[in-house]
Formats: structure tokens, sequence, C-alpha cells
């Protein structure tokens, strides 16, 4: 068996646990960080979700601003638009309070504040793309704190943004590549599994269901060191156990198993690669943006697992 080679860089500071997003004030305040843009959308802000977060802020005395206008399946224009909101109002920090979508666009919006060009120029299609090193310089400091339990990109080195001209889901993104090198990404992680106690069942179901795949297509990919294995098959077995309770009956206990679940599969994320199902998943996001990224990846599941287990048996 090869182990797979791999370069173990994780520069995020992360805390999980109940709570941990009401500390966002805190954290601001010892990096000495003086004013802070909240990136989000309207159902999170109207759902209350902000709150506690805005509460934080103002008791650390950090000046702030929400930009909420990010929508599902964000598009190059939303990370423009949050991009000037950023520049003209000069912030210290971003914090990006939301699921993929916004994490994603908070992403983008930084990496474009300190490096220039437009966003299809860090597309990366081929392992050349991310190790070419696109990114030359360390992107505004930016926080996540992610309300569903499902696509990991709090902790992973990578957005997916469509190009509405193309109708196409580009893949952004890089790690490390040398020690303290500049990457795609927070700088800090706040994981609170009570910010994912009012997600709607469908919703839950869904990122749910993208956890899962993450997991199994890391688990499986060429490639993959055995680094990710432990972490991925914990995943797989998590997820089927928590994931019909959190859609049944919302209980806590499952909600925070999944957001752990979740977490962990967007860390292996960052030393493993996608297949087939995330890569028919996002085409048709990028064609038909009304449909949701966790279903999408539900429906092509199955027929792609059943064709890699005719023809790769072992």
């Amino acid at each position: 068996m090869t182990l797979g080679e791999y370069t173990l860089s994780f520069p995020i500071w992360v805390e999980f646990g109940n709570g941990t997003s009401e500390r966002a004030g805190e954290v601001i305040d010892a990096k000495g960080w003086e004013s802070a843009l909240l990136v989000t959308d309207q159902g999170i802000r109207a759902a209350g979700i902000l709150d506690g977060v805005e509460a934080s802020l103002e008791a650390a005395g950090i000046e702030y601003a929400v930009y909420d206008e990010v929508e599902p399946n964000p598009t190059t224009e939303m990370v423009t638009d949050a991009l000037e909101t950023l520049t003209d109002g000069g912030f210290d920090v971003v914090v990006a309070v939301g699921g993929g979508s916004v994490i994603d666009t908070a992403k983008c919006a930084t990496l474009l504040k300190t490096n220039d060009g437009p966003l299809p120029e860090y597309e990366v299609n081929t392992p050349e793309d991310v190790t070419a090193g696109s990114i030359e310089n360390h992107t505004h400091p930016l926080i996540t704190i992610p309300t569903t339990a499902g696509t990991g990109s709090e902790v992973d080195y990578w957005a997916v943004i469509t190009a509405p001209d193309r109708e196409f889901k580009m893949a952004i993104g890089q790690p490390p590549l040398y020690p303290d090198g500049p990457y795609l990404g927070a700088d800090v992680s706040l994981v609170d599994p009570e910010l994912t106690a009012s997600l709607p069942p469908r919703q839950t179901a869904a990122t749910g269901f993208d956890a899962f795949s993450h997991a199994l297509e890391n688990h499986v990919a060429a490639g993959a060191p055995e680094l990710v294995k432990p972490y991925t098959r914990h995943v797989m077995g998590l997820v089927p156990e928590h994931l019909p309770d959190a859609y049944e009956t919302g209980a806590m206990e499952a909600r925070e198993q999944l957001l752990f679940g979740s977490h962990m599969a967007g860390f292996c994320e960052n030393f493993a690669g996608f297949g087939a199902i995330h890569s028919l998943a996002e085409v048709t996001g990028g064609m038909y943006p009304e449909i949701p990224h966790g279903e999408a990846i539900a429906v092509f599941t199955p027929p792609v697992m059943r064709y890699n287990l005719e023809e790769y048996p072992a």
C-alpha cells in the first residue's frame, strides 16, 4: 500500500463548539483589527442568526457594516459588489457568516482586495493550475462562521463562483505552496453548531449529503494520501447515522455531529481531490443556478458510484 504524497500546512485557527461565534469581537480585538465587514445573506440576517455576532462586535468596540446581498450559487458580479463594499469602507477584516455561497463570495472578495486581475485569472482546472502560484499576495484578513453543515468551505482553500457569461462554475483556489505562503481561505474559523439550529429540513438534507459526498470522493480520489482516510471513513459513517435525526427532529446533538463531519470533510478537501460527482454537479449548477448544489450532488452520486464500482471494482 502506498501512503501517497502530501504537504501538511493548515494555517487556519479553528474554534469548534456551541457559542464560539460570539467570540468574534474578542478575536478581532485580539488581532488588533478595529473594523469589520460582515458578509452574509438576507435570509440569515432576517432569521436573527447574525445577532450574536453583531453583539460580540459591539461589546468589543468594533465598528462594522453588513453586506447581505449574497445569493445561492454566487456570481462574479456578487464578488465584485462585495469587493467594492470592502474597499470603499476600508474594513480591517471580513467576517463571513453563512453557508458555502456566503463564504466563497467573501473568500474571493478578500483575494481580489490584495491581488490584481479579474477573478477568472485565478481559476484552477488542473493540478498544474493549483501549484502555479497565481495568488501572489496574502489575502485580506477573513474570519469564517458557517451556518450550514455541508460545504466545509470555512476551512478549505477553495471557492466556487459562477461566471454567468459562460454558464460555468469556476473553481478558484490555492493552498500554501511554501511555509507561510499565501492561500485562499480564512485566518480564523469559528464553528458554532448552534447557528445551524434553524436550518430547514430540506437544506439540512442537501447540505448533509454534500458533506458525505466530500468524504466519499476524497476517500477514493486518485492519489488521495492515507492521511485523510481515517477522517473520511469517520465522516462517511457519521453522516448516515445523524442526518435522519437532524432532518426529522432538528436535534442539536445530531446537528453538532453533522457540523463536525462537514468540518472534517472540508479539512480533507485540502489534501485530496474530487471526481465525477462534483464535476457533474458543478456543470449542472452553472447552467441551472436555481438547483441547490447538495441536491445535484444527491442526484449524481448513485449513477457515478455504480459506474465506478463496475469499471474499477477494486
